[in-house]
Order: structure tokens, then sequence, then C-alpha cells
């Protein structure tokens, strides 16, 4: 199925979570915050969702530092 990333077409398997998608693309879970569809998520809800063909997700590493 073909997902859109941060603009970008992206191709994953069907069934995909997004937890998998976030570890293919090695950012750490915790440190993510997700918008699907243009809803932002809070981070519970994160390990629940299954990607669907045409989903739209933006991701932003959350960064600390001074």
């Amino acid at each position: 199925m073909r997902l859109t990333v941060n603009g970008e077409a992206r191709d994953v398997g069907d069934g995909t979570s997004l937890v998998a998608l976030l570890e293919q693309l090695g950012l750490p879970v915790r440190s993510v915050v997700v918008e699907l569809n243009g809803v932002a998520l809070v981070p519970s809800e994160v390990p629940a969702v299954t990607l669907q063909d045409s989903d739209v997700l933006e991701l932003v590493r959350a960064v600390a530092g001074g």
C-alpha cells in the first residue's frame, strides 16, 4: 500500500503498524510526534494504529537541547 510520509510517497506492506513504520525509519516511538490524516495522535494511541492505503503522516522528531 502507498502512504505519504512528510510529503513523500512510501510503499509499505499491507497491515503495517505505525510502530513498525517508525522502526523502519529509525525513529524512536517515544520521541516522535505523529499527525495521521490531519489529526495529531497522543502517544498512547500510536501502538494501536494499523496504517491504511493512502494515509498521510507527518512525523516530527522531538529533540531536547539547549
